[in-house]
């Protein structure tokens, strides 16, 4: 399982969100900072069926970018950079774990693209 790039990748994703969920008052940025540690930590375990991971760090993504959205609507509600200010690790936390997950689905893809070019010569 820890031989695979990819994850190494869905960790640092699920770290990422979990600091966001954290030392968060918010039960809607916790519960999704939650969710998508759940779903990358989950993913990690399905090394061996590299399709679903590939689904399911899409699925990470979203929840990645839905709390991404839910802590800049209320900057981009108010107009007040001053909030932003104080949060800028969390505010990019969440854009962190959508890389490592892209990172993760290339290296599935190119794992995939390996069996696949080793199928054909048997």
């Amino acid at each position: 399982m820890w031989q695979r790039i990819q994850t190494v990748y869905m960790v640092l994703g699920a770290l990422m969100l979990f600091t966001v969920g954290l030392g968060n008052p918010n039960v809607l940025e916790t519960v999704l900072g939650g969710f998508g540690v759940g779903l990358f930590l989950a993913n990690c375990t399905y090394y061996k069926n590299r399709k679903r991971q590939f689904v399911l760090n899409r699925l990470a993504m979203l929840v990645a970018f839905a709390l991404e959205a839910v802590y800049l609507y209320p900057v981009l509600e108010s107009g007040d950079s001053g909030v932003l200010d104080q949060s800028v690790w969390v505010t990019l936390a969440p854009l962190s774990a959508v890389v490592f997950a892209s990172l993760a689905n290339r290296a599935i893809q190119r794992d995939e693209n390996l069996v696949k070019s080793s199928d054909r010569i048997r």
